[in-house]
């Protein structure tokens, strides 16, 4: 499943931690990975107190998930994740 969130420029930790928490909510599964614009790359890294260079060499993570870098609209983010369809139930 894909879930694309805009941030906007100037996201704080709070804004970031509710796009995980809607996308849990949304889908009852954890992210797997989270595709970033890259000026939201390099707001992560400096949130997070990383270098630009982690962002660079594709090592950067929040909550123990991925970080990548992609091509999208600057401050967007796509959170990515596997939902079990034997396990979703009758929605």
């Amino acid at each position: 499943m894909r879930w694309t969130v805009a941030l906007g420029a100037g996201f704080d930790e709070a804004a970031l931690e509710a796009a995980f928490a809607g996308f849990r909510r949304l889908y009852n599964v954890a992210p797997a990975c989270v595709l970033c614009a890259p000026d939201v790359l390099s707001r992560l890294a400096a949130l997070t107190a990383r270098s630009a260079d982690d962002a660079l060499r594709r090592e950067l993570r929040y909550a123990g998930v991925p970080a990548l870098s992609a091509i999208l609209v600057p401050g967007t983010i796509v959170i990515e994740g596997e939902v079990d369809e034997t396990r979703m139930g009758d929605w």
